[in-house]
């Protein structure tokens, strides 16, 4: 099985990956070897930034699966790929939680005057408030 991922790997993930998957090569493509390593490869995992040889990678009749890091698919639904048997799949919802507790708590501390509050801690002044 030959795994493209199109991001920088660290060695140690790529063990991890090697740990499920010994039989497994695994390859650190990055955005700059994309298109040459795509056609080759069983699994994709990723969120390509520059053009991909779907079509040649279709034809090729290898690649059973993306896995997009991404929520969205813009990327890869091209129709060549949606008529084909590879199966699609994205990190939609991976972090809706911790995303919509960021903005909360963005929102609260711009209502309770936090940025305020950080300008005047670093002048050194510290002024109660009601």
């Amino acid at each position: 099985m030959r795994i493209v991922l199109c991001y920088p790997a660290e060695s140690r993930h790529i063990e991890q990956i090697q740990a499920v998957y010994p039989d497994a090569t695994v390859v650190s493509a990055g955005q700059e070897r994309i298109a040459e390593e795509l056609p080759n490869a069983d699994i994709f995992c990723g969120h390509a930034k520059v053009p991909v040889p779907w079509e040649d990678t279709v034809k090729a009749q290898r690649l059973r699966w993306i896995q997009s890091s991404a929520a969205g698919l813009d990327h890869c639904l091209v129709s060549c790929v949606i008529n084909s048997e590879i199966v699609v799949s994205s990190a939609s919802g991976v972090l809706a939680d911790q995303v919509a507790e960021h903005a909360l708590a963005l929102a609260t501390g711009c209502s309770r005057k936090i940025p305020l509050f950080l300008r005047q801690q670093h002048q050194r002044e510290f002024i109660r408030r009601p």
